[in-house]
């Protein structure tokens, strides 16, 4: 067991680890390629359902929200498979897949044929997405996880307005078949980068073919990742009111030029924060972000109820940016702090799972708030919800006072073969038996 000064001298070198490897500039190629893909697609997919095929508007909304519900299935294999498949092989295959997809929809001939593209291309993405996304966060040096993962999805700031922007340009001057090209290139683009990139691979020594297959409980929904994930559940279900209904809510009191800007506000804030929220949270721990983020949300969904003018409407987008934007890569990397590297997966996908959930449910919860009271009251519960999720955040993680790469409790004293960080040991006695978890990480 090497002595206090060398553990120190380990975690410092490990902070001081480059973060930009080649490996996870690809990474952040591929997440921007496949979100881009994914945005263009939702919008435009939709109209093109109706005007192809004459699908009413509920069939051309399915049309539009059956990708997800193929992600959203994918999602509860993906952590277990991923580790026991290997990540560079599922990565591979599924954004093959992602792009032959992209490829297929200029031969689709019926809106059945359309359905089970769309549920295809989606179970693509969420085993290819849990897989990158494991791999990432054991590119990134354990000490700057939250640094990394900022960067990381800053990929996934950008594709929400220009995606939107690209499905509307070539559809009105190309046709749909433009839109459809498109997604090709930039499919093409995330296969061509996960065939260049390295991924950390986990493999579990001893342990048999069986066991290695077989889908338990704890193979869908991580038990240490639960608890951290029911907050973005809470997220995910108080952004998608805002998604879903702050258009109508707009244009029901003639704000919807504030609606407008709310959006490009709330990009832009959060394509700054998160530059330098993860540089916080490695530093100074997870509590100097994620609780001044879950305040700023709560107070934007205070103002968004208010809503006296456009100004106030467009400060709510401002803190929602600073708020969710800061929240999404911070909970991942918590979720990735807590867990062994062969559990990583798991976990992320466990957070997709939840967040995904509070996003299916919003409608069904919020919709009779708005039918019963208005706008405003709804998205003054909103408001409540958030403080319930902070109320959350603090008993399940925020009391502990955790550092990315600074164990919680004691522990074994092990080097983490992913990150080279030996975690600084409190003085305690007790020991809660955790083993280090290997995985070797390729140089570059």
């Amino acid at each position: 067991m090497p002595p206090p000064r060398e553990r120190i001298n380990c975690v410092n070198q490990d902070t001081k680890e480059p973060l930009l490897s080649w490996n996870f500039i690809l990474a952040i190629l591929i997440n921007l390629a496949i979100t881009t893909a994914f945005f263009i697609l939702v919008t435009g997919m939709a109209v093109y359902a109706a005007t192809e095929f004459g699908a009413g508007q509920t069939a051309a909304g399915f049309a539009a929200s059956a990708f997800v519900i193929g992600a959203l299935g994918a999602r509860f294999f993906a952590g277990k498979y991923v580790n026991t498949l290997g990540r560079k092989p599922i990565l591979v295959i599924c954004l093959g897949l992602f792009t032959l997809a992209g490829i297929l929809y200029l031969w689709v001939d019926s809106y059945q044929w359309l359905i089970v593209l769309r549920i295809v291309h989606g179970i693509a993405l969420g085993f290819g997405q849990t897989a990158l996304t494991a791999a990432v966060f054991d590119i990134i040096p354990r000490a700057r996880r939250g640094e990394g993962s900022g960067y990381y999805l800053l990929a996934n700031s950008l594709p929400p307005a220009l995606g939107p922007l690209a499905a509307i340009q070539l559809t009105e001057r190309y046709g749909f078949d433009g839109m459809f090209y498109a997604v090709m290139v930039v499919s093409a683009v995330s296969f061509l980068c996960a065939c260049l990139v390295n991924t950390p691979e986990v493999k579990r020594r001893g342990t048999p073919m069986r066991d290695r297959l077989r889908l338990r409980p704890s193979d869908v929904i991580e038990p240490r990742a639960f608890s951290i994930a029911l907050v973005a559940t809470l997220l995910g279900l108080t952004f998608a009111a805002v998604m879903t209904f702050l258009n109508g809510f707009a244009q029901s009191i003639g704000m919807s030029d504030g609606a407008s800007l709310y959006f490009v506000v709330y990009a832009t804030t959060m394509l700054v924060v998160r530059l330098f929220m993860g540089r916080v949270q490695d530093r100074y721990g997870d509590n100097p972000v994620v609780i001044p983020a879950l305040c700023a949300f709560a107070v934007s969904m205070v103002l968004l109820a208010w809503s006296p003018n456009q100004g106030v409407m467009v400060a709510s987008g401002v803190l929602a940016g600073f708020g969710f934007g800061s929240l999404l890569p911070a909970i991942q990397a918590i979720i990735a702090s807590k867990l062994r590297t062969y559990r990583i997966s798991i976990g992320i996908s466990t957070f997709f799972i939840m967040m995904d959930l509070g996003f299916g449910l919003a409608p069904l919860l919020l919709g009779p708030l708005v039918d019963l009271w208005g706008f405003h009251v709804m998205y003054a519960g909103c408001a409540g919800v958030v403080v319930v999720s902070i109320i959350l955040y603090w008993m399940v993680h925020g009391k502990f006072g955790v550092k990315q790469g600074v164990a919680r409790r004691h522990t074994h004293n092990w080097v983490n073969d992913a990150t080279g960080v030996m975690p600084r040991i409190p003085p305690k006695t007790d020991d809660d038996g955790d083993a280090a978890p290997s995985a070797k990480t390729p140089t570059v």
